[in-house]
């Protein structure tokens, strides 16, 4: 997969984060784990590739990071910094 390609793919964003490559990392293990958390599932999985982790786990991994997303944003937005109220 190109660099262009990779920009606007929220899969290959997010495994490279996750791996800990790319413009915007992770933080070990804290970041790992509060999406990990988010999306019950076991902790320590903060050491392993996104590659060598199982489907399930990715997919629950990418649902978690969407809702942390929508959470800053409406945080943004209740506290003023978008169209609040």
């Amino acid at each position: 997969m190109n660099a262009a390609a990779r920009s606007v793919d929220p899969v290959a964003r997010m495994a490279e984060a996750w791996d800990g490559q790319g413009r915007r990392v992770f933080t070990p293990p804290f970041d790992h784990q509060a999406l990990l958390a988010r999306a019950a599932l076991d902790l320590t999985l903060w050491r392993v590739p996104w590659a060598s982790l199982q489907e399930y786990q990715r997919k629950a991994l990418m649902v978690a990071a969407r809702q942390a997303v929508e959470l800053g944003r409406l945080g943004a937005w209740v506290y003023g910094e978008g169209q609040g109220a």
